[in-house]
């Protein structure tokens, strides 16, 4: 893929995650049917599952998630390819949602905020050790100082924010609940992707040999 190729498909990417979650956040119906709740997923809505990452409270909140994604996923196309950024960035936001149905406590939540703590992880485990498919690997040195920031950052964060000991916390400055534990859910989310394609390319590895 020629550079600026890669840099339109990049752009289109965060555009494209920017639009669906402003979709979701400020269209009545779909921010109504899109929104996780609990009671309606174990009813047989499962599709919030899938929905819930998109949904925003309002306007500042999907703005920082917006920034957010757009932030992590420039920095991942330095050497990852857009289509593998963004299919890493649903699978970490469906496995928060199936986590959260196992906290009793968490009757809705909605936001990029668990699948992007997974995409961080992720992708700078992803920075640290390319695969394959990686857009090429140039032995960029200054990629896998972003791929070791990005782990750290989200480990001192899910650290501090102790979400085990207390899975919601209210912030005034956001006027809600956060749910901290999917953060946590996120990162561990990253974390098993990346095992998974770890474990995908050696047993690649081992057919070819």
């Amino acid at each position: 893929m020629s550079g600026r190729l890669h840099a339109v498909h990049t752009w289109a990417a965060c555009l494209g995650v920017a639009a669906l979650s402003a979709a979701f956040s400020f269209i009545p119906w779909l921010h109504a049917i899109g929104l996780y709740q609990r009671d309606a997923v174990r009813a047989g809505q499962w599709w919030r599952i899938v929905t819930a990452m998109w949904v925003h409270l309002d306007t500042w909140h999907w703005l920082a998630d917006a920034m957010a994604a757009a932030g992590v996923m420039l920095l991942l196309a330095r050497v990852l390819r857009p289509q593998a950024i963004v299919g890493a960035l649903v699978a970490c936001g469906v496995l928060v949602q199936i986590a959260l149905l196992s906290q009793p406590g968490v009757q809705w939540y909605g936001g990029l905020s668990g699948a992007l703590h997974g995409l961080a992880a992720w992708g700078g485990l992803r920075l640290l050790r390319p695969q394959a498919e990686a857009v090429e690997d140039t032995g960029d040195h200054f990629s896998r100082w972003i791929g070791l920031l990005l782990c750290a950052g989200v480990l001192v964060k899910v650290w501090f924010e102790q979400s085990w000991l207390s899975p919601i916390a209210y912030d005034p400055h956001w006027g809600f609940g956060v749910v901290r534990i999917a953060h946590a859910f996120g990162a561990a989310s990253g974390l098993l992707i990346w095992v998974f394609g770890e474990w995908r390319a050696q047993a690649g590895k081992q057919a070819q040999g």
